[in-house]
């Protein structure tokens, strides 16, 4: 697993959240924000795809917490189903997955408890981060690529 110590800003977004299984969560919200987008014209070269994961494998499924959320400019006006939020910057624990969404929590496994307790870090009290690299329309499922970030303490 190579995994890449990262800083990051903080991103302005717009987001959807569903709660419940992420399993079931994310598509239900990534289908609201989908139609979110296309709506307010907001799909641009530079917009940024990320799932939030608030929640650990502790909270029950049915009550865990995620968020389809889209970067947008400073002068977007959000409104409707969508909410302003600002996914919080800092260090992070970087591994680009490559394959099925369904095979993202093995991923998420491996990196809590394989890269982690072996790398000296302690991760931070903030959501966990999926950056949806492909385009899915034109991607083999074993081809989708997804930017596992896991927020650290600073040092």
């Amino acid at each position: 697993m190579k995994v890449v110590i990262e800083k990051l800003p903080d991103i302005r977004v717009a987001a959807v959240r569903e709660i419940g299984p992420y399993t079931i969560s994310a598509p239900q919200a990534w289908n609201q924000l989908s139609l979110w987008i296309a709506k307010n014209n907001m799909l641009s070269q530079h917009s940024i795809f990320l799932g939030l994961r608030h929640d650990s494998s502790i909270v029950p499924k049915d009550q865990r917490r995620y968020d389809a959320t889209v970067s947008v400019p400073e002068d977007c006006i959000i409104s409707g189903i969508a909410e302003e939020r600002y996914v919080s910057g800092g260090e992070f624990a970087m591994y680009t997955h490559q394959g099925k969404f369904d095979t993202l929590e093995e991923a998420w496994s491996k990196l809590y408890w394989e890269w982690l307790p072996s790398s000296g870090r302690v991760p931070a009290d903030k959501p966990d981060i999926e950056i949806y690299l492909s385009d899915t329309t034109f991607s083999a499922d074993k081809e989708i690529l997804t930017r596992l970030l896991l927020p650290l303490q600073p040092i």
